[in-house]
C-alpha cells in the first residue's frame, strides 16, 4: 500500500485522488452505497477511464465511519474501526487469504476517522443472514475458515496486539455486566418476538459469560469474530475466489472452533445443522490439517465447538442493542438468537462452561 498521509472521506475519492494515491488513471468516479452493515458505511466506486486499461479495476470498495451517530459511537467505543484497519495493515495483505486486497488503509486513532479502499468483487453475490445458508455455501465457509485459522495457528505474536479481540495484551471487558445490562432491554424490545428457548438461553448465561470466555482452551489462532453470511461474498463459478470473507471489525485471537460454532449456529436452520454439522466440521478440520495444523491440535475441536454455541447468541443480543435499530437488523438478530439458542440446547452447552 502507498504511504498514508490523509484520511479521505467518500467525497474525496475522485480521479485526482486515485491517480495520486493508487496510481490509477480514470476520467470519472461515481460512488454509491452498498451493503447492509450497521457499524460502517460502505461504498462502491465505479471507475470510468478515457482510455480503458484492462489491467485496472472497473470498481473499488471503500469503507468509512458510519453516518449514523449511534452506530458510529459504537464503532469507536468497541475499537471496530481501529481493529479492521490494523487487521489489513498487519495481516490482511501478508498471506494468501480469501479476503479483499486492501489498496489503502488509514486511520486517525484519536478521532477514529478511517478510510479503507479495497478490491471489489462485483460479480459475487452477498450472503444473506435472513436466508438459511445452502450446503454448498456452508462448505465454502468451512474451507475459507480453515485457511484463515491455519495461517497464524499457534502464533504467539497475535497476543501482543492490544487491538485484537481476546488478545492477552488487550484490556478485558466485563461481558457479564454488559449482558446483564442489555438482556432485560432486549427482552423488552422483542417481547412478543422471542420464544421460550431464547429466554431460557439468556437466563441460563446470566453471570456466567466471563467464566465461559476465561475457560476457553486449545491452540490459538486468528479469528474473524463475526463469521456469518452477511460478511461473505459468493461466486461458485470463480475457481480462484469462490468465497470472499469481508468485515474484519471483530478480528481477534482465540480458538477457531468459536468461529465455526458462530457460523453453523446462526447461518443454518437447526434442522440442517443437526444433519450436516459433523460432516462440515470434519471438512474444516481436514482443511486445517491439509494446511499444516498438527492433527494432535484438532482432537478437542468438536468439544470446543459444542461449548461455544453461545457465540452467535451473544452477538445477536448485544449487537442488537448497541447499533442503530432497523427492520432488517431486528429480523437478522432475532434469527441469529433463535438458531443459536436451539444449538445451545441441542449440545447442552451451558453444562460445558
Amino acid at each position: 500500500m502507498p504511504q498514508i498521509d490523509l484520511i479521505p472521506a467518500p467525497v474525496d475519492i475522485n480521479a485526482a485522488w486515485l491517480a495520486q494515491h493508487l496510481g490509477l488513471t480514470v476520467s470519472d468516479v461515481a460512488a454509491k452505497p452498498v451493503g447492509t452493515g450497521q457499524v460502517g458505511a460502505t461504498y462502491r466506486f465505479l471507475l470510468t477511464g478515457a482510455d480503458p486499461d484492462p489491467t485496472q479495476p472497473a470498481s473499488l470498495i471503500g469503507k468509512f465511519m458510519s453516518e449514523d451517530p449511534v452506530s458510529r459511537a459504537t464503532g469507536i467505543a468497541q475499537l471496530s474501526y481501529v481493529r479492521e484497519v490494523k487487521f489489513y495493515q498487519n495481516y490482511g495483505n501478508t498471506k494468501p487469504l480469501p479476503i479483499p486486497t486492501a489498496r489503502y488503509a488509514a486511520i486517525d486513532e484519536a478521532s477514529h476517522e478511517f478510510s479503507l479502499i479495497m478490491d471489489d468483487f462485483p460479480k459475487h453475490r452477498p450472503g444473506n443472514q435472513l436466508l438459511p445458508a445452502t450446503l454448498e455455501e456452508a462448505k465454502l465457509a468451512m474451507v475459507a475458515a480453515a485457511s484463515i485459522h491455519a495461517a497464524w495457528w499457534g502464533d504467539a505474536g497475535l497476543d501482543t496486539h492490544t487491538w485484537l479481540n481476546g488478545s492477552h495484551a488487550a484490556s478485558g471487558m466485563d461481558i457479564d455486566a454488559l449482558f446483564e445490562m442489555l438482556w432485560p432491554a432486549f427482552c423488552a424490545r422483542y417481547a412478543d418476538q422471542i420464544n421460550d428457548q431464547i429466554r431460557t438461553t439468556g437466563q441460563a448465561y446470566l453471570g456466567r459469560i466471563n467464566a465461559w470466555i476465561s475457560r476457553r482452551t486449545g491452540p490459538r489462532c486468528l479469528t474473524h469474530g463475526d463469521f456469518r453470511p452477511d460478511n461473505m461474498l459468493f461466486h461458485e463459478g470463480d475457481a480462484a475466489d469462490p468465497i470472499v470473507i469481508v468485515d474484519w471489525q471483530t478480528a481477534g485471537v482465540g480458538n477457531g472452533a468459536t468461529d465455526i460454532a458462530y457460523y453453523l449456529g446462526t447461518a443454518l436452520t437447526p434442522e440442517m445443522r443437526r444433519t450436516q454439522e459433523r460432516a462440515l466440521i470434519d471438512l474444516w478440520i481436514a482443511q486445517l490439517v491439509k494446511a499444516g495444523v498438527p492433527e494432535a491440535d484438532t482432537q478437542s475441536l468438536w468439544d470446543t465447538y459444542r461449548r461455544d454455541a453461545l457465540a452467535g447468541f451473544l452477538m445477536g443480543v448485544l449487537a442488537s442493542m448497541i447499533v442503530a435499530q432497523t427492520p432488517r437488523g431486528d429480523a437478522m438478530f432475532l434469527a441469529m438468537c433463535a438458531r443459536a439458542a436451539a444449538m445451545v440446547e441441542d449440545h447442552s452447552s451451558v453444562e460445558l462452561i
